[in-house]
């Protein structure tokens, strides 16, 4: 029985190596997306207040957009569009915080951060559901 030297491994072993950098640099590339030229949706936009503390941040991602509904008779859903505005993949972490109508914070085991991973130029929506009815109003945190 022959075996192989390491010679002779060489020609195979590069074009390997070759495929796999071709394969990773594909898994980089920005996302293609494909939808109905006229919408059916009819989403209920949230106006949104914007405080910036991280400009590296904001320079990073952007939310598209925010809309919400109501679940199960009387729970606030939320949902975000968010969008990498650079060409790599980038991960963002995110929670959702639920206020009543005093203003007062409403604990909710949704309340932990959360990470994605969007690809370049990748758009992704986020959401959540109010554990409790109290909840009337929410605060989007965003951290890299």
């Amino acid at each position: 029985m022959k075996f192989p030297t390491p010679s002779s491994l060489r020609p195979a072993g590069a074009g390997l190596l070759a495929s796999l950098i071709l394969l990773a640099a594909g898994c980089a590339t920005n996302v293609n997306t494909y939808e109905r030229a006229e919408s059916q949706a009819t989403p209920n936009y949230v106006a949104d207040k914007r405080v910036i503390t991280d400009n590296t941040l904001a320079g990073t991602f952007r939310v598209v957009a925010i809309n919400q509904t109501t679940v199960s008779g009387n729970l606030l859903k939320v949902q975000a569009t968010v969008e990498n505005l650079r060409n790599k993949t980038r991960t963002l972490n995110y929670k959702f915080e639920w206020v009543d109508q005093d203003g007062m914070a409403v604990a909710s085991p949704n309340e932990t951060w959360k990470a994605i991973l969007l690809q370049g130029r990748e758009t992704q929506t986020i959401s959540t559901v109010a554990v409790s009815p109290r909840a009337v109003d929410f605060v989007l945190k965003f951290r890299e």
